[in-house]
């Protein structure tokens, strides 16, 4: 059996710095990282041999064993959560040039109890699994990793949509008010504590 330090070599990779690397390294440094998976991939053919292993796979699997399973449902949770995750996403973005992205609708008077939440959870059937939705009495914060910001508008009209036609109440005419929306890396919400100073302006109730 191929050892993956003979693979690595006949790949060309440098272990050296590997071997002497801490976890924090391996977070900020995209070459250790990266080096770091390429040797997690080559180990995982010797695992799962019928795989063809790539990086992107190694990162779907463990997206799937941190978050669970793509048929679970996605979380929806209170506000004081969000928080928490919108620093770790801001880490996450800093580290590795990943874009997420933060909407908050901002809705009328609820019709009835309930209807809200009902329609939240139908909205949430049609997000991704890593993406989440928090809930904090008249607004609705949605946090969604890995963004294009050139997709945000239109995505942001999909979700105010669906959200009115779940609501369904005939006489509410406008469930939903507005909705500000955040992506982050930005010129003006450039650091983790701009960002949570705009999350918390747009969460403000009125």
């Amino acid at each position: 059996m191929t050892t993956v330090t003979e693979a690595a070599k006949r790949l060309g990779i440098d272990l050296h710095p590997l071997e002497q690397a801490s976890a924090d390294a391996l977070k900020r440094d995209p070459v250790l990282a990266q080096q770091f998976a390429r040797r997690l991939a080559l180990a995982a053919k010797d695992i799962v041999p019928g795989v063809e292993w790539s990086m992107e796979e190694l990162r779907a699997v463990l997206e799937v064993a941190v978050l669970g399973a793509t048929s679970e449902p996605m979380r929806v949770v209170e506000g004081r959560y969000l928080r928490k995750r919108v620093r770790e996403q801001c880490a996450y973005s800093e580290r590795y040039g990943e874009p997420f992205a933060l909407l908050v609708m901002q809705l009328a008077p609820e019709p009835s109890d309930g209807v809200y939440r009902a329609a939240l959870d139908v909205i949430a059937e049609r997000l991704r699994r890593s993406d989440m939705i928090a809930i904090y009495k008249r607004r609705v914060a949605f946090l969604l990793p890995r963004m294009d910001p050139s997709a945000v508008p239109a995505l942001t009209e999909r979700i105010r949509g669906a959200f009115d036609a779940a609501v369904a109440a005939p006489d509410v005419k406008a469930t939903v008010l507005d909705v500000p929306t955040l992506v982050f890396p930005d010129p003006v919400c450039s650091d983790t504590q701009s960002v949570l100073d705009w999350l918390e302006d747009q969460l403000r109730p009125d």
